[in-house]
């Protein structure tokens, strides 16, 4: 039997993932015993990443559902299409699956995109799939999962804006699992891999990485900008004629993060300042200038 670290580490190889060996470990470990996988942490931290790369490790098809308050059950499990229920009845033809029952009968990979979104009302249609899983569709059939299903979800941390709280009952189904910004040495190795610099760049992202590090600091913003950031950053910055220019990287980075960012309340500055100031403070302790 494999280690669950050796598949990390295989994971970590043949999908390029820099670092999370330990949140790999314990995605493989609670796999190996069959549990359902709660994923927390902010945006852009890598919870969809480390879930496809499990899911196509282990062969198995990803079925995916981005939560909202608009996902009703019918988005979740299927419905029967009307025009077919009246030319045909309530047959399996007449049904339009959705990633759940997909997911069970494939065995696939259901993974559940900031389940924190989905209206408790569909989230308990969840419910006897992830504890026995089996599932009943009214006027169809018993579902009784294939082996190999498994299910990931992620959620963000319960302070975001727009967040639903998971019954008590569907928490008790998933063991949990953090994941935290990285490192800073870890981030810089992922801007240098994903825009692809060269030696000459690597500056670029450590600069990028320190600027979206300041975000996450400073106490004027609620939420600052994830790796995502720093990644647009270096990328704009590395196609710059002049890469040092300070104007240049002011204007570049309030391009790559101002969607990224969310200012706290009452703070009489907007993004773009912030922004700035924080640019400014970065450059003036480089010896970039």
């Amino acid at each position: 039997m494999v280690e669950p670290s050796e598949i990390a580490r295989q994971i970590q190889e043949k999908y390029k993932i820099i670092g999370r060996t330990e949140e790999l470990h314990k995605i493989i470990l609670a796999h190996s015993v069959g549990k359902n996988i709660l994923i927390e942490g902010e945006v852009g931290v890598g919870k969809t990443t480390l879930a496809r790369a499990v899911s196509s490790f282990l062969d198995s098809e990803f079925y995916r559902i981005d939560c909202s308050e608009e996902v009703l059950q019918h988005s979740l499990v299927g419905f029967f299409d009307p025009p077919l229920v009246i030319a045909k009845g309530y047959i399996e033809e007449s049904y339009v699956y959705g990633p759940l029952p997909s997911a069970m009968q494939k065995g696939g990979c259901l993974f559940i995109n900031e389940i924190n979104r989905m209206p408790e009302s569909t989230q308990n249609a969840l419910l006897t799939a992830l504890d026995e899983r089996i599932l009943d569709i009214p006027k169809l059939k018993k579902i009784i999962a294939n082996n190999g299903f498994f299910v990931i979800a992620t959620q963000n941390p319960t302070a975001h804006i727009g967040v639903t709280v998971m019954g008590e009952a569907l928490k008790d189904r998933f063991v949990w699992i953090k994941l935290d910004y990285q490192s800073s040495e870890e981030e810089m190795q992922i801007i240098v891999q994903e825009v692809g610099l060269n030696d000459d760049g690597v500056i670029i992202a450590q600069i990028s990485q320190q600027i979206i590090q300041a975000t996450r600091n400073t106490t004027s913003l609620r939420r600052g900008s994830s790796i995502r950031g720093a990644i647009d950053l270096a990328a704009l910055m590395d196609k710059e004629g002049d890469r040092k220019s300070t104007k240049n990287w002011i204007n570049n980075a309030i391009m790559a993060l101002y969607n990224k960012i969310e200012l706290e309340d009452g703070i009489n500055k907007t993004k773009s300042e912030i922004i700035t100031d924080i640019v400014l403070a970065t450059l003036n302790k480089s010896d970039f200038q």
